[in-house]
């Protein structure tokens, strides 16, 4: 075989390979109600009264989520660039039999702040779907007010 020709496939290879793991980043927003999930959590916020706040979330039963793969904390932009202005995964543990993911963050930013549970199973059919994600957002400003 020609080098030409075997430079020409290794290319294609690479080119295939870059937008296969383009096609893993794609993520679809779930537009149901955490009641129609069977989802079960509780969100607490705790204002320290120094402009700063703990973010505690449980989850006790994963729902149509299950298995969720990880958990996020997402600040959008005040802007309208689209780009969030935080986005990180955060680390999980279990307490008591449940899911449990702490953050401690400004009170502004946890105005803005959603935390996304993330699958790799669609929840209509709870068929794994390798090339694509899901994520739930509970949005953290709801449970703020609910606090005050």
């Amino acid at each position: 075989m020609s080098l030409r020709k075997q430079f020409t496939l290794l290319f294609s290879f690479l080119a295939l390979m870059l937008m296969v793991q383009e096609a893993r980043a794609i993520e679809f927003g779930i537009g149901q109600s955490k009641e129609e999930l069977g989802l079960k959590y509780e969100l607490s916020v705790t204002d320290h009264g120094t402009g700063r706040v703990t973010v505690v979330l449980d989850i006790t039963d994963e729902g149509k989520l299950k298995p969720i793969n990880s958990i996020s904390l997402y600040i959008p932009s005040e802007g309208k660039t689209g780009r969030p202005d935080l986005s990180v995964s955060l680390a999980t543990s279990t307490v008591d039999g449940k899911t449990r993911v702490r953050a401690h963050m400004k009170k502004e930013l946890a105005e803005r702040a959603q935390l996304q549970l993330k699958t790799r199973s669609d929840p209509r059919t709870g068929k794994p779907t390798p090339l694509t994600g899901y994520y739930f957002s509970i949005h953290v400003d709801e449970f703020m007010k609910d606090q005050n």
